[in-house]
């Protein structure tokens, strides 16, 4: 495992990508949707189940949006079942967010959006890769996966997804995607804080 980098001053830009690293992430972002495009047809019958199991449950809504902040500054609303105790556990609560990815709003794999509470109160001191649409935020993410018990503080989270974004190649996507389905079938669950 890779030591934890420090953050840098925010006036410190990352350089430019390669035209290959380019031509992955284009790669990226049409398997994103194409996959999100399949699992929605695939995971209709948990959809309905869930959104079900959210309407029975005394939570005020079937599905929740909350609005994000993007690492290039986009906000958009993502999206997840509200509900019981088990949706969470297995991560069924974050299937709607299928839809973002869809609407080429998030990616499987990638940085955690933020809430913007947080980008209002840290975004001037942290680093944050703010190239248009060079990493799109992700379902799961090498944060995520690295996260110490609890709510780690923002800056800790931050500094797993710039090693993220300056480590980016769809092996180390597809090493992501399998310890976030590992952990769900483990019963882990991935944090959407």
């Amino acid at each position: 495992m890779p030591p934890v980098p420090q953050l840098e001053p925010a006036q410190q830009t990352p350089a430019a990508p390669a035209p290959a690293h380019l031509r992955g992430l284009r790669l990226k972002h049409f398997l994103d949707r194409a996959g999100a495009a399949t699992l929605l047809v695939l995971a209709l019958p948990l959809l309905i189940v869930a959104a079900v199991a959210a309407k029975l449950s005394p939570s005020e809504s079937v599905v929740m949006s909350e609005r994000r902040i993007a690492r290039d500054g986009r906000s958009f609303r993502m999206l997840s079942f509200g509900g019981p105790d088990f949706l969470r556990r297995w991560s069924i609560d974050q299937l709607p967010q299928l839809v973002n990815v869809l609407k080429g709003e998030m990616s499987f794999v990638g940085p955690r959006p933020e809430r913007p509470e947080f980008v209002e109160l840290f975004g001037g001191n942290l680093r944050r890769h703010d190239q248009p649409r060079r990493v799109r935020p992700g379902i799961t993410g090498w944060s995520q996966l690295n996260e110490l018990p609890g709510i780690p503080p923002l800056a800790e989270r931050v500094r797993w997804d710039d090693w993220y974004v300056e480590n980016w190649s769809l092996g180390l996507d597809l090493k992501i995607a399998w310890m976030t389905v590992r952990d769900v079938y483990r019963g882990v669950g991935v944090s959407d804080d």
